[in-house]
Parts: C-alpha cells; structure tokens; sequence
C-alpha cells in the first residue's frame, strides 16, 4: 500500500504539469533539492508510463519582456500562465478584426535612408569619398498583422554597398528587429520500474531552422522552467546554463556545469542565415528521476524548431537506443 500510495502522489505532481497544457517549450546558481507535499489522488499504477513529448508547433505566444519563472515555480504554473497567455491572444485577435472578417492590421514604422550631415550642414563622406547615410524613421503605416515577421518596410531600397561600409557584426541583433518568444516544452514520467532512472551526458536535442531574414547577432536559447521529480517524491531544481544561436558572430563563454551539482546546459551554436543548427541540452551529476517537464524558450521570429529528440545519453537509458 505505501508503495502505491507514492505511485499516486509523484504521477499526481507530474502528470498535473504535462497535460494541463502541451507547449515544448537563466543561468546562475539554484537549489538543488526540495521535498514536496503533494495531494493523493486514484490513478491506476499500470498508466504511469509516457513515452518523451515535444510539443512545439504553436507560433509565438510569450511577450519580448516577459520575465521567466522564478525557481519556485513548477512545470505547472508555468503551463498554466501559458494557456492563459495563449487564450487571452485569441481573444485580442479575435477583436482586433473587422466587422467583414477581415485581418487585422498593425502598424508600424517606416525608415528611410538619408544621407548624413554636419554641424555647418555640409554632407558628411566617409574615408573612399563616398556619402555617409543612416537610417532614419519617417512615418508609420498599417500592415496586415498576420504578415511574417521582418525588419519594418522601407520606403526606399537599401544603399548600394558603395555607398557606406557594412556594419561589424554585433552581440546582439540590429535595433529595428523584434523579437517574438516562444516555449518549447518537454515531458516524459516512467514509474514501471519502481525506481529511477540514472544516466549523465546528452539528454535532449533539438534542430533549428535559423530564418534567411534576420540580422545578425545572438539569440538566445535558455531553459525556462524545469520540474523534475524522483520516485520518492523529492523534486530536483537543477542549476542551468543557457545557449545561444549566434548569427555571423562569435558566441559569448559559457560557465562551465559546477562539478557537484545537478545540471543542465544549453550549449550555444555559431551560424550563418539559413542554416540548420543542433542545439544539445546536457545533464551532469543527476540525481535519479522517473519524470521531468522541461520548457525551453527561444526566439520565434528568428528560428523555428524541425525536430526535438531525446539525446543519444537518454535514450540508451530508457532503451530508446
């Protein structure tokens, strides 16, 4: 009986957190452990197994400024707050379209290229002689709010590379980009061996398709929530490590996983537009689980996901490989 009684109370805290919403969905140290009281509930014991789930196939759904959970939060409140996020830009949606059924429109601003001058107003030349122009914003305009994602419009065509040097490459993407997040979430609980499952190295990766549109610089890739829970009840918090996608630039120096604390790591990428980059989450030091739910967030506008498997480390441990 005691064996079943904690059967129920772990599928309980799991199962709650990966199906009250499907969605697969930084750094700095967090703690390690903490045990749960968690509410018993009947569940047949034979159902405690699900095979490893991505689900990712949802278009951009969390705000540019949204700030991820804090440690204390579990894989639940965090699906919860996503749903409701979901729900509530349905609704805004829905409103936002005319009495004809047509779309939306959304506006935004209109840049035009100029050429730059002094104090006296004189036109201001680079080193070859040529004319120094920049950018600059000159209206606004409405546009179809389920148009891709992009740099805003211009009115006139870029300047002929002559005509001013290309920009270096920087850590972060041109000011006119905006980026859209989105989670990523991963969730998978087997109880049928009565125990947990202990394995290191590669745990999950997953295949971006980085957008031909973009500018260059970093995006970033980083775990957004984590609820990962033993056969005895206790729920780990895992310190991790964020990656990035970095587009024609070097990405920054990653903290190295802490010798004797559970971890996990994002291990960041280097790329140009176009391109199909493998992210890998690895898993050092673990403790022994039989359930996990994890969200990765990253940016929708930029990439989008092609494929999301367990690493070659995980699937031999669970006889995947």
């Amino acid at each position: 009986m005691k064996r079943s009684i904690r059967n129920k109370k772990i599928l309980v805290f799991c199962l709650a957190a990966v199906m009250a919403a499907c969605s697969f969905g930084c750094s700095g140290a967090k703690t390690n452990s903490e045990t749960e009281e968690i509410a018993t509930e009947t569940i047949d014991v034979n159902d405690t197994k699900l095979d490893l789930t991505f689900d990712y196939r949802k278009g951009p759904s969390i705000d540019a400024t949204e700030a991820k959970d804090d440690d204390s939060s579990s894989a639940a409140d965090a699906t919860t707050a996503a749903a409701d996020s979901a729900a509530d830009g349905a609704a805004t949606t829905a409103a936002a379209t005319t009495a004809a059924g047509q779309p939306a429109t959304v506006v935004e601003e209109v840049t035009q290229y100029v050429n730059v001058t002094d104090a006296a107003g004189q036109q201001v030349t680079d080193a070859a002689g040529q004319s120094v122009t920049e950018a600059t914003v000159v209206g606004t305009r409405e546009v179809d709010a389920a148009a891709a994602p992009g740099t805003p419009a211009t009115d006139a065509p870029a300047p002929a590379a002559t005509d001013a040097p290309a920009p270096a490459a920087t850590d972060a993407p041109a000011a006119s980009y905006t980026p859209a997040y989105d989670t990523c979430k991963a969730y998978w609980l087997d109880m049928t061996q009565y125990g947990d499952y202990m394995f290191n190295g590669e745990f999950l990766v997953i295949k971006f398709q980085v957008n031909q549109d973009i500018p260059d610089g970093s995006y970033p890739v980083t775990i957004a929530a984590t609820d990962i829970a033993s056969w005895d009840l206790v729920k780990f918090t895992p310190v991790t490590i964020d990656g990035e996608v970095a587009v024609n630039t070097t990405p920054k120096a990653q903290a190295d996983a802490p010798a004797d604390e559970f971890s996990l790591k994002l291990n960041s990428v280097s790329c140009k537009q176009g391109d199909t980059v493998t992210v890998v989450m690895d898993l050092q030091n673990n403790p022994g689980f039989c359930g996990f739910v994890i969200d990765i967030q990253y940016d929708a506008n930029a990439m989008s996901i092609v494929e999301a498997s367990g690493g070659k480390d995980f699937n031999s441990a669970i006889k995947l490989a």
